[in-house]
C-alpha cells in the first residue's frame, strides 16, 4: 500500500519530520536552559556563596502550600551584620564581603563600563598584583590588567570615573589580573572604606563569600552557612539570602544568569507546548485523511478474509515505520536549530555569552518517541472503524459517502464549539497576559469543533450557495454535488486551511498591534525636542544637573527603567523612574485622574490597565517589591493611560534610582530651544563623553527599531508554527486532489472535458477556500481582538492592507496551486489508466 499511494505516504512523513525537528529544538533549549547555572568567574575561588537572588512567595498552608519563586532583575542586597554571623560558624577559616558598584571610566574621549569593588574582595576570584600597590586612601585605585592596557593607564596616572554621586577622579596605583578566573566584567578596586560610601546602600552588602577551614568539603560548608543564616518566614513574601556551591555560584555573578535561564526555560516549554498541540491536529488529519482514502483497498482486504486485527495492524504499522523514519532525519535539523537559537539569544543580549547549547541524546528520543505514539494513535484511531465495518457495507461507501456524523462525533463537536465560545466570552473581560493565554485557548478549541463538525458545515455551505454555482452550467452543478456528497472527504482539507487562516490572523498581528499601539503612546508623549542617550552604564545625577544649566535647555528630566513585582504569583511590572522637575514639557503620560505633580516620596503613578487589573484607583496602597527584592508600599497619586509607550509604573527618580544595579539613568529628555543640540553635544564631551543627542524624530525611529527587535522573539515563534500549519495545509489539499484520479476518470468517461474537469475543481475550491476564510477569519477575530483589547486598552487591532492581502492572498495563491497543480497532472492521464487504483 505504501507504493501504491506514495503521495498520501510523503504527506505524512513531511508532517511527522516537521514535527520531530520543531519538538527537537524546544527540547535542546529545555535542556540547556535547565542545566545553565553560569560560569564562576568573579567568584571563582570561594567554595560558597551567600547572596540574594531571587524573590519568592508562598500561598495556602500544609498540603496546599504553594512557593513561587522569579529570579530579580536587580542585584539583591544582603544585611551586613551576616558577616559575623557566618565567621562564627564551625568550619569557616575566612567570610569576605563584595559589593559591586557601577561605574564609568572616561579616557580618549570615550567612555567604558566598569564595576568598582572594595580591595579586599579581590581574593575572591583571585586578583594578585601584577605591578604597583593595593588602594589604601580614597583616592586610590587598582585596575584590572586588561583594562589597564585597554585604556593604556599605567600606576601613576590619573584616571576620571564617573559614580553615580559624580565624577572623581582617582590615582592608579597598582595593576591587578586574575589568577583563576577568565576575563569578566572591566573591574577597578578601591579601599573598603571607600566602596562602602559610594555603594549607596549603607549597612549592605552584595555578595558574601565563605572560605573553609582545612578538610570541610563544599558541600558541608554550605550546611554550615545555611545554618547560620536567619531562617526565612513560614509564609514566603520577599528576597531572603541563599546558599550557592558549586556550579550553582554562576548565577551569583549577574541577575542576567538566572533571567536567561528562565527565558530558556520558559520559550521552548510554551513554544514547544504549542508545536505538540499542532503536531496532533496536523498528525491526525494527515493519517486519518491517508486512512480514509485506502477505504476501498481496506474494504477489498476485508473481503478476502482479513480480519479487522490484520487491518489495524497493517495500518499501525505503516504509520510506525514513517514515523521511525521521520524521526531518524527530523532530530538532525532540530538540533541545528537549536544551536542557531542559541547564537541568537546571545548575539541579541537575551542570555549572556556564558550560555551553551547541550544537546544530548534526550530531545531527539523523546521528540521521536513523541512522533510515533502520535503516529500510531492517529493512525488505529482512523483504522479502528474501517477495520470493523463488514466488507459490503465498506465497499457500497465507497460510492455513497455516509450522511450523519455520529453521534459521539457530534456531541464532542458541539462540546467544542460550546467550550470555544465560553473561552472567548471569558477572554474579553480578561487582562493583559491573561486575556493573551486564554485567547490562544480559543483557537484550538474553535478549530476542533470545525474539524468535527466540517461535513455539516461543507454541506450547508453546498446547499445555500448551489444556486449559485448552478449558474456556472454542468461544471457549477457538479461542483455542488460533490462537495455536497463528498464533505466527510473534504472536511481534513477546511480544519487544515481553518487552522493556518485562524493562527495567521491571529497570532502574527498580535505583535504588529501592540508595536502599533505602544509606538504611537511614545509619540503622543514625548513632549521633549532632544533625547540624551548615555553611553556605557548610564548617566549620573550629575550630568542632568549639566545639562539644565546648558544654553538653550528649557526643561531636562533623567529617567531610569527597572521590573517592580506584586502579588501573590509575583507578576512583573515594567517601572520608570522621573525627575519632576520640568517633567510637563518633557512628557506626557496622559493622566485622566489625579496629578504627576504629587509623585513625590514613596508615591507611584500606575497605567490604566494595570490599574484595573490590580484594582488600584488614586489613593490605594500599591504594594509589591522592587527589583533588588526591597518590599515597597506606594500611595497611588495619577493613573495615567500611556503606560504601553512607557512603564506600567511610575515613581519618582529618586526612589526607584536606588533599587537599580546601575543607579543612572537610561535616557534623559530635554526641551529647549531650535539649535541647542549642538550646545548639548558640547556639554556632553565633558560631562558624558560617548553619549549621543537625538533629536525626537530620530528617539522615535530608534525605538521602533528596538520594539521590532524585542518582538523578534515572538516572531520566530509565529512564523515557525505558521510555515508548519501552512505546509500541512498544502500537503493535505495536494493529496486530497490527487486522490481524486478515479472520480476524475469517471467523469471523463462519462463525456466530461478536462477543461470542464478543472473548471469544476476550481469552483469547488473557490467555495471551499471561501468557508476557510470565513471560519478562519472568524475565530482569528474571536481570539485577537480580545488578546489586542487586553494588552492595548483598545479592541480595534491594527492590521495593515498588506497583512489582509498577505493572508487572503496566501490563502487563495496556496490553496489554488496546491488543487490545480495534481489535479493538472492527473488530467493528463488516459481515462482507461487513471481509473486504476493507485496513484
Amino acid at each position: 500500500m505504501m507504493w501504491q499511494r506514495p503521495a498520501s505516504m510523503i504527506a505524512t512523513f513531511v508532517a511527522l519530520w516537521f514535527a520531530v525537528a520543531i519538538v527537537t529544538t524546544c527540547g535542546a533549549m529545555l535542556e540547556s536552559g535547565v542545566r545553565y547555572h553560569g560560569s564562576v568567574q568573579r567568584y571563582a575561588a570561594a567554595p560558597v556563596l551567600v547572596a540574594t537572588t531571587s524573590i519568592q512567595a508562598s500561598t495556602g498552608s500544609g498540603d496546599d502550600r504553594d512557593v513561587e519563586g522569579v529570579p530579580l532583575v536587580e542585584h539583591g542586597q544582603l544585611a551586613a551584620s551576616l558577616v559575623p554571623k557566618i565567621s562564627a560558624a564551625p568550619g569557616v577559616r575566612a567570610v569576605v564581603a563584595d559589593t559591586a558598584i557601577p561605574a564609568q571610566i572616561s579616557t580618549r574621549g570615550t567612555a567604558s563600563a566598569v564595576e568598582i569593588h572594595p580591595w579586599s574582595a579581590a581574593r575572591l576570584t583571585p586578583f594578585t598584583l601584577t605591578a604597583g600597590s593595593g588602594p589604601a586612601t580614597a583616592g586610590e585605585v587598582v585596575l584590572d590588567q586588561h583594562l589597564a592596557a585597554g585604556i593604556g593607564v599605567r600606576p601613576g596616572q590619573q584616571v576620571r570615573i564617573a559614580l553615580p554621586s559624580g565624577v572623581r577622579t582617582f590615582t592608579v596605583y597598582g595593576i591587578a589580573a586574575p589568577t583563576k578566573a577568565g576575563r569578566g566584567t572591566p573591574t577597578v578596586f578601591v579601599d573598603d572604606a571607600t566602596a562602602a560610601t559610594l555603594s549607596g546602600h549603607p549597612g549592605t552588602v552584595g555578595v558574601i563569600g565563605v572560605f573553609a577551614d582545612p578538610g570541610v568539603t563544599a558541600d558541608h560548608l554550605a550546611t554550615v552557612v545555611r545554618a547560620a543564616l536567619p531562617a526565612p518566614p513560614k509564609n514566603l513574601a520577599g528576597a531572603y539570602p541563599q546558599v550557592f556551591a558549586g556550579h550553582d555560584r554562576g548565577s551569583v555573578e549577574s541577575p542576567a544568569v538566572d533571567n536567561g535561564r528562565v527565558l530558556a526555560i520558559t520559550l521552548p516549554s510554551v513554544f514547544g507546548g504549542m508545536a505538540l498541540l499542532i503536531a496532533i491536529f496536523v498528525i491526525a488529519g494527515t493519517v486519518g485523511l491517508s486512512v480514509a482514502q485506502r477505504h476501498r483497498d481496506i474494504a477489498l482486504l476485508r473481503a478476502i478474509a482479513a480480519t479487522p486485527r490484520q487491518v489495524r495492524r497493517l495500518v499501525v504499522r505503516e504509520a510506525a515505520v514513517l514515523a521511525v523514519f521521520a524521526a531518524a532525519t527530523g532530530v538532525w535539523p532540530g538540533l541545528l536549530s537549536a544551536k542557531w537559537l542559541r547564537d541568537q539569544f546571545v548575539s541579541r543580549g537575551m542570555v549572556p555569552d556564558s550560555f551553551q547549547a547541550h544537546l544530548s541524546w534526550l530531545p531527539p528520543v523523546v521528540a521521536g518517541a513523541t512522533a510515533v505514539l502520535l503516529a500510531v494513535a492517529a493512525a488505529w484511531i482512523a483504522g479502528l472503524r474501517s477495520s470493523r465495518i463488514r466488507p459490503s457495507e465498506a465497499l457500497a461507501e465507497t460510492a455513497i459517502e455516509r450522511r450523519g456524523l455520529g453521534l459521539v462525533r457530534t456531541l464532542l463537536g458541539l462540546i467544542a464549539l460550546a467550550g470555544g465560545i465560553v473561552v472567548c466570552v471569558v477572554s474579553v473581560s480578561a487582562n493583559g497576559d491573561s486575556a493573551a493565554s486564554i485567547s490562544v485557548a480559543t483557537v484550538f478549541t474553535l478549530v476542533v469543533a470545525v474539524a468535527l463538525l466540517s461535513p455539516v458545515l461543507i454541506r450547508v455551505v453546498a446547499a445555500t450557495f448551489g444556486q449559485v454555482l448552478r449558474v456556472f452550467g454542468e461544471t457549477g452543478r457538479l461542483a455542488n454535488a460533490n462537495l455536497a456528497t463528498s464533505a466527510r472527504k473534504l472536511a481534513t482539507v477546511l480544519s487544515s486551511v481553518v487552522l493556518a487562516v485562524a493562527l495567521g490572523g491571529s497570532l502574527w498581528f498580535l505583535q504588529g498591534s501592540e508595536t502599533h499601539v505602544a509606538s504611537q503612546q511614545s509619540r503622543a508623549g514625548v513632549l521633549a525636542d532632544y533625547i540624551v542617550a548615555p553611553a556605557a552604564s548610564g548617566a549620573s545625577s550629575a550630568v542632568v544637573a549639566g545639562i539644565r544649566g546648558t544654553d538653550g535647555v528649557t526643561a531636562a528630566t533623567g529617567i531610569v527603567h527597572s521590573t517592580m513585582f506584586t502579588g501573590s504569583d509575583l507578576g512583573e511590572l515594567s517601572a520608570e523612574g522621573v525627575d519632576t522637575e520640568g517633567l510637563s514639557r518633557t512628557l506626557d503620560l496622559g493622566v485622566i485622574d489625579g496629578s504627576m505633580r504629587d509623585l513625590r516620596g514613596d508615591t507611584v503613578a500606575v497605567d490604566d490597565l494595570t490599574a484595573d487589573g490590580l484594582g488600584l484607583r488614586v489613593g490605594d496602597a500599591f504594594t509589591g517589591w522592587y527589583g533588588d527584592g526591597a518590599p515597597a508600599r506606594l500611595r497611588v497619586v495619577a493613573i495615567y493611560t500611556r503606560g504601553l509607550g512607557f512603564a506600567q509604573l511610575t515613581l519618582p527618580h529618586d526612589v526607584l534610582i536606588g533599587h537599580t544595579s546601575a543607579q543612572s539613568d537610561d535616557a534623559i529628555f530635554v526641551a529647549g530651544r531650535p539649535g541647542t543640540d549642538a550646545a548639548l553635544r558640547t556639554a556632553l564631551t565633558e560631562l558624558a563623553p560617548g553619549s549621543s543627542v537625538l533629536t525626537s524624530d530620530a528617539y522615535q525611529a530608534s525605538l521602533g527599531a528596538e520594539l521590532v527587535q524585542n518582538a523578534w522573539t515572538n516572531q520566530v515563534v509565529v512564523v515557525v508554527l505558521l510555515v508548519y500549519v501552512v505546509i500541512a495545509a498544502v500537503n493535505v489539499l495536494f493529496t486530497a486532489a490527487l486522490a481524486r484520479r478515479r472520480e476524475f476518470a469517471v467523469l471523463r468517461l462519462a463525456g466530461t472535458t478536462p477543461r470542464q474537469v478543472a473548471r469544476m475543481v476550481r469552483l469547488e475550491q473557490a467555495l471551499l477556500l471561501g468557508l476557510s476564510l470565513v471560519l478562519g477569519g472568524a475565530i482569528a477575530a474571536a481570539t485577537l481582538i480580545p488578546m489586542v483589547k487586553g494588552i492595548t486598552g483598545t479592541a480595534t487591532p491594527y492590521i495593515p492592507l498588506s497583512g489582509w492581502v498577505t493572508v487572503i492572498g496566501s490563502v487563495i495563491v496556496l490553496g489554488g496551486a496546491a488543487t490545480i497543480v495534481p489535479v493538472r497532472r492527473v488530467l493528463r492521464a488516459r481515462p482507461v489508466e487513471a481509473i486504476d487504483i493507485r496513484e
